[in-house]
């Protein structure tokens, strides 16, 4: 079956992959690329996001450089975008502080990137009629809302509240034949990960994935998948794809 003709292909898709200089992001943009679609990388880190989108498969894809935390950045990114066909909401970032030293300061780090700033987009493309119909929309959360890692109660509820507001953007987006889900990654081989090193050190985050460390291409596989003609019945779910580290919490 060639690529055109598979249910996993993105051939003629225009998708917008956010987070898209490193990790999980730029797994999915080249992922993406290489099942068809044209990619507009959104990205802060101009030196790497170019690197990416120059070795995308394919032609046509664009890097996009933009703080998604300010208003004024989102605004004109909404701007600068055609209509798409599906969009990643990868950007994220992850700091720990356990319960006792939580800040305001610390709170609204971890809300402004990995809430705010997925949802206020998504307001924006739709206002701006940015999202075609029966477009998908690929939200990436994480496993620390399902397991409750130490020192993670800012990232840990801010990813549980994007889940809950996917949740009732597939529901809206549903009658223009919109769907939205999320990918929840367990621990992810990503430089987001060095940050957990003050908790626990790489031989014990193994330890917690009885199959395996996660690679960011699997995780993007996954993502792919919800983005592709496969999924087209799928919405307001959440795909976890944590090697197992979730099989014993009920």
């Amino acid at each position: 079956m060639s690529t055109s003709t598979s249910p996993f292909s993105l051939a003629g898709r225009r998708v917008l992959v956010t987070g898209a200089s490193s990790g999980i992001g730029e797994a999915a943009a080249r992922l993406s690329a290489q099942m068809g679609a044209q990619v507009f990388a959104c990205g802060r880190n101009q030196e790497r996001l170019d690197k990416v989108v120059g070795e995308l498969a394919g032609e046509g894809h664009q890097a996009l450089i933009a703080d998604l935390t300010d208003a004024s950045a989102r605004q004109a990114l909404v701007e600068s975008l055609p209509q798409l066909d599906g969009c990643v909401f990868s950007a994220g970032a992850a700091a720990l502080a356990p319960a006792r030293m939580l800040s305001q300061r610390h709170l609204d780090a971890m809300f402004s990137l990995n809430y705010d700033a997925p949802v206020l987009l998504t307001q924006a493309l739709l206002a701006k009629r940015k999202i075609a119909q029966n477009a998908s929309l690929v939200y990436v959360t994480s496993i620390a809302q399902h397991v409750t890692p130490n020192a993670t109660a800012a990232y840990a509820g801010a990813k549980a509240a994007l889940t809950a507001s996917v949740r009732i953007i597939a529901l809206e987006g549903a009658k223009h034949g919109i769907r939205a889900n999320c990918v929840s990654p367990g621990y992810v081989a990503t430089p987001m990960l060095d940050g957990l090193q003050d908790v626990m050190n790489p031989e014990q985050l193994a330890a917690t994935a009885p199959l395996g460390m996660i690679e960011p291409g699997e995780i993007a596989a996954g993502i792919v998948y919800l983005l592709a003609p496969a999924s087209r019945w799928v919405s307001r779910t959440t795909l976890l794809i944590d090697s197992g580290q979730t099989l014993h919490v009920r």
